[in-house]
């Protein structure tokens, strides 16, 4: 007979141990038996938990991308809005919008009388983006994209729009929403006075109409500015 055949048993009839190996062989196949039973109730145990963390780091992981992109549009609105302008020479801003002062302004290839002459602008009040300083000259660029430099003397900080290109027409509103009344349709390179604008609107005096108009319909202000 095997050792796994022998049966366990204790003592004889008279009370004596007999087998003492076979004994200690079964107390530890019965000991086995009971370990593995516990380490399976435990391992199942252990997998259920590990399960549910898995299962709350993957739906923590969807929430936080889920919020992610949801913030996207708000943080790109944001960072649209924020003015981080450098200064220039003059310690005011760059780039920044200003206006022909007065009625001729030359527009050079430098700063400096001796440079050739570019354009010559004949509307005053015309806005200009300045993007350079030097000295008492402005690097200037139109609505257009034309470039070049003009004295300070030319310019002023009056604020100008010119209304952008559109293909019909553009209603002045009498109220800063779509749904306000018509004023005016303004045609697309008309000038502007720029008189207030509160996120996506500006309030603007064109032709002899006073209104509302979407910022966006308008070069010579930008997205990030409050004016009142």
């Amino acid at each position: 007979m095997t050792a796994s055949a022998v049966p366990c048993a204790a003592s004889n009839s008279t009370g004596t141990r007999k087998i003492p190996i076979m004994e200690a062989l079964c107390e530890r196949r019965h000991k086995a038996c009971y370990n593995q039973k516990t380490c399976r109730n435990q391992w199942e145990f252990v997998s259920r938990i590990m399960e549910r963390l898995v299962l709350f780091r993957v739906g923590l992981g969807l929430l936080l991308l889920v919020s992610i992109v949801s913030l996207l549009p708000y943080s790109i609105a944001a960072q649209n809005s924020r003015d981080d302008r450098l200064l220039g020479e003059s310690g005011l801003p760059l780039p920044r919008f200003v206006a022909i002062s007065e009625k001729q302004a030359n527009m050079r290839r430098g700063p400096g009388e001796d440079y050739p002459l570019l354009y010559q602008y004949r509307r005053q009040g015309l806005p200009m983006e300045v993007v350079a300083e030097y000295g008492q000259w402005r690097q200037v660029r139109d609505h257009e994209g034309s470039e070049g430099w003009m004295h300070a003397r030319l310019l002023r900080a009056s604020r100008h729009a010119i209304i952008r290109q559109a293909a019909n027409a553009l209603p002045l509103r009498n109220g800063a929403n779509a749904g306000a009344g018509v004023v005016a349709l303004l045609q697309s390179g008309a000038l502007a006075r720029l008189k207030e604008c509160v996120e996506a609107w500006c309030e603007i005096e064109a032709q002899g109409y006073r209104g509302w108009l979407q910022r966006e319909n308008l070069w010579g202000v930008y997205a990030f500015e409050r004016l009142d």
